[in-house]
């Protein structure tokens, strides 16, 4: 069981990080004003805290991506139980159990069609995503030194926040979610040697998690990691060669004091042979919220990468041209809007995306020994 630290000092981030579970609570729930206009095609409104879209309609499939309270999105089909509901969530298909959702008042349900098998829709254009950085033969040269230490060639990790959870980054890859039919073959080829990665749940990634928490032993099973914090405990048991650091959106109101547990970050990652891959965020909020300059924590990020030489996925560059810049709509409980951190579905794509393009500039071995 996770032990988590009694203070936290970004609460609000907490809550919402946090907030995205397994099966919803099947208790009644107060009526609340229906958000999602008028529309002859049947629209459902996620009417919990929060939910994890899933690839088939059962509670054992793959879950790939998170759903926010009050979003809305159309109903194309039910399943034949009667059970779930299957909307369009970014560049694929997902389905959402009927608790979990609200109609308007009056909709006409039985009009969806009613199919267990929807085919998925087909691939779209490939995302042409500024800020895929150039991976240097210095860094080539590390990811080889690392292997020859006896890191594992095709094992990359990642230390992050609510943003980096598994199913909206490698758990949304590694469930198919995400088609990279549009995409280079040396894409699909990262994709494919390092799909045991994307397969593994981080240590080292949680919700509200902070740069600082990186090497916190209360934020690990202590049966697993024995005195480890998430960092040290997630490179010894994954024995990953890379390990990508995405993290910001924690340090809110924490932010004079990034820098120094960033770079830790990367001086334990390169002092035990794994390669550090930096990547910025999308969100603003330690300027919104915590009274830092512009861009503080990105430009920070960037900086930190010039100095060691290290690439950096620059999301928070890309996500400015996607849609909503690849963040979530959100609402507090008055129904109010908030300054958004959490991904949408095109951004958790573009960040996927952004990730492969970096990987497939590695020397790959053709096979693993």
């Amino acid at each position: 069981m996770k032990h988590i630290p009694m203070l936290i000092s970004a609460a609000a981030i907490t809550v919402a990080c946090l907030m995205a579970g397994a099966e919803p609570a099947q208790a009644a729930r107060p009526a609340i004003k229906f958000l999602c206009g008028d529309s002859q095609t049947p629209q459902i409104m996620i009417d919990v805290d929060g939910y994890f879209a899933r690839r088939d309609n059962n509670w054992q499939s793959p879950e790939i991506g998170r759903m926010l309270k009050f979003q809305c999105y159309p109903a194309l089909a039910r399943d034949n139980n009667g059970e779930w509901v299957l909307i369009p969530y970014g560049a694929t298909n997902a389905w959402v159990h009927f608790s979990a959702v609200r109609f308007k008042d009056g909709a006409n349900i039985s009009q969806l069609p009613s199919s267990d098998t929807v085919p998925p829709p087909k691939p779209g254009p490939a995302l042409k995503l500024p800020g895929v950085p150039t991976v240097s033969k210095h860094v080539q040269a590390l990811y080889q030194e690392g292997v020859k230490a006896g890191r594992a060639a095709n094992m990359i990790t990642i230390v992050g926040d609510c943003n980096s959870e598994h199913p909206v980054f490698f758990g949304r890859l590694s469930a198919g979610a995400v088609s990279l039919t549009p995409y280079p073959a040396q894409v699909q080829k990262a994709a494919t040697f390092f799909a045991p990665s994307f397969k593994r749940i981080s240590l080292a990634t949680s919700g509200s998690f902070s740069a600082a928490m990186a090497f916190d032993p209360t934020w690990v099973d202590p049966a697993k990691c024995k005195g480890d914090g998430p960092l040290s405990c997630e490179l010894k048991l994954s024995n990953a060669s890379l390990v990508i650091v995405a993290l910001g959106t924690g340090d809110t109101f924490s932010w004079q004091a990034f820098e120094g547990h960033y770079r830790h970050i990367i001086d334990y990652a390169l002092a035990n042979k794994a390669v550090p891959i930096l990547m910025t965020k999308a969100d603003a909020l330690e300027t919104q919220q915590g009274g830092a300059p512009d861009d503080a924590i990105n430009a920070t990020v960037r900086k930190l990468g010039a100095e060691y030489g290290l690439p950096v996925i620059d999301f928070g560059t890309a996500a400015k041209g996607l849609r909503d810049h690849g963040l979530a709509l959100e609402r507090n409980v008055n129904l109010q809007p908030i300054e958004p951190f959490h991904v949408n579905e095109l951004g958790m794509d573009a960040r996927i995306v952004m990730m492969l393009e970096t990987l497939a500039q590695l020397p790959i071995p053709a096979k693993l020994k």
